[in-house]
């Protein structure tokens, strides 16, 4: 069984799911973690769970109108089928308490109390990588069809499914469409999937009222086109060249504490104090010396650098690029080995004050920082983008060394 005829991942060796002679899984809905188990057909008769446990500690039984979460040494969960995909993205990890709050128990019996929402998938369409075949609460079919007409027709046909709004995926587009008027068109990130669909659930929100929103916030949006000839400049608009050292001041970090210069500063160099009470971003260097997890610090901050290729500018420590992985669960600020593809590139602004903000290449918001204590924060491109403040992004301040 497989949802789409595509180039697609290949199942995981000990993801399976038996399917009883008496269930017809092609009338099944389809889900995108159908592409990543096996699906082995079983006569009932001579079927043995406890045998099963010997070769596979986790795995699915499907029934008429359930199926059932089956793991070694503990009793079987029976859900209904429009919890299909948050299951098996959850299953096999051992995250399966993840989903327990989606969903309810009913006569025995674990129920999606959500409306399932339909997307349509093209052959290149990002949602079949899979890295990105977590989207819960979802079912996937392959899309033949241009026209966005035909296409509410069969979200109509299915009762269980959302039928405000459906999900087309072409390519890194990710468009919602008004079912009942399907010139109603939301384009976002995949990044957004899971907060805009929390928006759509409550009665007050629609597609419409989307791009309502959108139309006031598009005055803060980044803009997307970058710029020939850019030059990297500090805020007194003086040109950094490719190589010089440099440190990145968070300078609207609000409780920015003061540098007193009291006892405990008194084993650091006068010449570094200036560094220290303030916020500044650091890349926290990992074993492999490979990767990092790039963040906001107080009084340690990392030192980078420009590097120009094909016009267009990196920021670097050491030989690592700065960029964002861009996953449906973090989008954080790296720092890796190699050029980064452009999907994960990071695009520089500039604010009115010569500071500089950040966003993903052709990103919808910028970077945005939220401080996590003593410690420090984490550096963010939107994950949560309905909730950001674009009207006051994360500003960073070159201070040159």
């Amino acid at each position: 069984m497989s949802c789409f005829a595509t180039n697609i991942p290949t199942p995981i060796s000990n993801r399976v799911v038996f399917v009883p002679n008496y269930v017809n899984v092609d009338a099944l809905d389809k889900c995108l973690q159908d592409n990543r188990v096996t699906f082995i057909s079983i006569s009932t008769s001579t079927f043995d769970a406890q045998v099963e446990h010997k070769t596979y500690p986790r795995f699915l039984l499907l029934e008429k109108d359930h199926f059932v979460a089956h793991v070694d040494g503990e009793a079987p969960v029976k859900y209904n089928y429009e919890a299909r995909n948050m299951v098996m993205g959850n299953f096999w990890l051992g995250r399966i308490q993840r989903v327990t709050s989606d969903l309810k128990q009913v006569n025995g019996l674990w129920v999606s109390w959500r409306p399932l929402v339909h997307y349509f998938a093209y052959e290149d369409a990002d949602s079949l990588k899979s890295e990105c075949m977590t989207l819960h609460n979802t079912v996937f079919e392959y899309a033949n069809t241009d026209d966005f007409g035909v296409l509410a027709e069969i979200v109509k046909r299915k009762p269980h499914c959302e039928q405000k709004y459906f999900g087309v995926n072409k390519g890194q587009t990710y468009i919602l469409v008004n079912a009942d008027d399907v010139g109603q068109k939301y384009e976002l990130s995949r990044l957004n999937l899971r907060t805009l669909g929390f928006k759509l659930w409550k009665e007050t929100t629609t597609v419409q009222s989307l791009i309502d929103e959108e139309t006031q916030l598009a005055e803060f949006r980044p803009n997307p086109n970058c710029q020939s000839g850019f030059k990297l400049r500090d805020a007194d608009g003086r040109e950094i060249a490719d190589g010089e050292p440099f440190m990145l001041h968070i300078v609207n970090y609000e409780n920015e504490p003061e540098s007193d210069m009291n006892d405990e500063y008194d084993d650091i160099p006068e010449d570094e104090r200036q560094f220290y009470g303030k916020a500044w971003v650091e890349a926290m260097t990992s074993t492999d010396q490979t990767s990092c997890f790039v963040n906001g610090a107080l009084h340690n901050g990392t030192r980078f650098h420009a590097e120009t290729i094909d016009g267009i500018v990196y920021i670097k420590n050491e030989s690592r690029y700065l960029n964002t992985h861009l996953d449906p669960m973090d989008d954080n600020l790296f720092s890796d080995v190699g050029v980064p593809a452009k999907e994960n590139r990071i695009q520089i602004h500039y604010a009115e004050d010569g500071n500089i903000c950040l966003s993903a290449w052709s990103g919808r918001t910028y970077a945005d920082y939220e401080w996590m204590g003593d410690g420090g924060g984490m550096i963010t491109f939107g994950l949560e983008e309905l909730y950001l403040d674009q009207s006051n992004p994360l500003k960073l301040r070159i201070v040159r060394l």
